[in-house]
């Protein structure tokens, strides 16, 4: 069955207003094995919403229309979906029950324009909504299935969850869609794409690519009859994946860079040093591996006197070599495993390109592993990717 989501509100095409609605309904209509091929967004318009409603009926068996169903004149989802189809709105019983039932019990009186949520094209199933005063509409017409859904989150997602879904999984089984994302990193995603041309080909499980900061996401997407086959299938597939380029991969699905360093570190503990990065690598580490960080010094000028003279920023010094130095100082400051230090200079010509250099240092400074670039962007851009690049180097290096 092909489904397809219009999401009405003027707030929302403003930017003024995130559609957390969107992706709860995506993710529970891929659990019940429906194909979404389009998800648009409308203001508060009855021509354009009745002309969206027209157009995803043409395509798509499922037509999902969130929002515009309070009691206001820019509500228009339900007189959009009478247009559409061609059918009257008549006030239902069921529907003013529901609505009334609100402001009963909070013994206050309801006002006229509350009448208008009675309102349901003619033959539509009433939906009920215990915390809010806009009932839901499931419509069967002409061939197609049209489903009116509340716009506040929670009245939203308790009303797919509770209504929604049972009337889908009654009408509509078609097994699962399942996803898991693997993570790679220190390979670029034209190479990736390069190596895995042939399995990026495949149509069940699919394979599509993001890339992130220093990242390439890839997500495995299957389709089954039920979720133990979906999972064989994407187990399948990721086993193909690490086959040809395991050394790249750090993680799956919710783990982070930081969280892969922190298992590869394994009781070990790293120290830090941060002139460049300001501290970002140091959060990534605390929230995300903090049993593996033994300190982390963010550096803007000299260094205390408290700390060792290796620690010292010395600005005519260049920064691979400062940044061996800083590594092994506090690796030895901290008695820790390892010492990371990030270092970085402004090159300084008018688009901000940054120079910055990262260095591991292990038992000694010969041991020390230094990796320098240059970033573009501003100031903080850089020093995130720069933190990003130096966990990248030191996952690298304990893989």
């Amino acid at each position: 069955m092909i489904a397809e989501v219009i999401f009405t509100g003027t707030e929302l095409l403003l930017g003024q207003t995130l559609n957390t609605n969107a992706q709860y309904l995506q993710q529970a209509l891929a659990a019940q094995g429906l194909d979404l091929y389009r998800q648009v967004t409308v203001g508060d318009n009855l021509v354009r919403c009745a002309q969206a409603i027209r157009e995803a009926a043409k395509g798509a068996d499922l037509v999902f229309i969130g929002g515009g169903l309070g009691p206001t004149e820019d509500d228009v989802s339900r007189e959009a979906l009478g247009e559409a189809v061609g059918l009257p709105l008549v006030r239902d019983e069921a529907a003013l029950t529901i609505v009334r039932r609100f402001f009963v019990s909070r013994g206050v009186s309801m006002p006229d324009n509350n009448f208008k949520q009675a309102l349901v094209p003619r033959g539509g199933l009433v939906l009920d909504n215990p915390i809010g005063t806009a009932p839901g509409v499931i419509l069967a017409h002409g061939g197609k299935h049209y489903f009116l859904l509340p716009g506040p989150p929670r009245e939203f997602a308790r009303m797919v969850d509770e209504q929604v879904l049972p009337y889908l999984r009654r009408h509509f089984a078609a097994g699962v869609i399942s996803s898991r994302i693997v993570k790679f990193c220190g390979i670029g995603e034209s190479t990736l794409d390069q190596s895995l041309s042939d399995l990026l080909k495949s149509t069940n499980p699919t394979l599509a690519p993001s890339a992130r900061e220093g990242q390439v996401h890839l997500r495995i997407t299957a389709k089954a009859a039920d979720e133990a086959a979906a999972g064989r299938m994407i187990a399948a597939m990721e086993a193909a994946l690490r086959e040809r380029l395991g050394r790249h991969i750090f993680g799956t699905d919710g783990d982070t860079l930081a969280g892969a360093v922190g298992r590869l570190l394994a009781g070990r503990r790293v120290a830090l040093a941060e002139t460049f990065t300001g501290g970002f690598l140091a959060r990534s580490l605390a929230l995300d591996a903090a049993g593996s960080l033994a300190c982390g010094l963010v550096l803007t000028g000299d260094a205390p006197p408290a700390l060792p003279p290796g620690l010292r920023i010395k600005p005519e010094e260049d920064v691979g070599e400062a940044a061996a130095r800083m590594a092994t100082a506090v690796r030895a400051y901290a008695a820790s495993d390892f010492g990371l230090a990030v270092t970085g200079a402004e090159v300084g010509d008018e688009r901000s390109v940054e120079r910055f250099a990262a260095c591991i240092a292990t038992d000694d400074g010969a041991s020390c592993r230094v990796k320098e670039l240059r970033l573009w962007g501003n100031r903080e851009q850089a020093a995130r990717r720069a933190a990003e690049a130096a966990l990248i180097l030191l996952w690298r290096s304990l893989a």
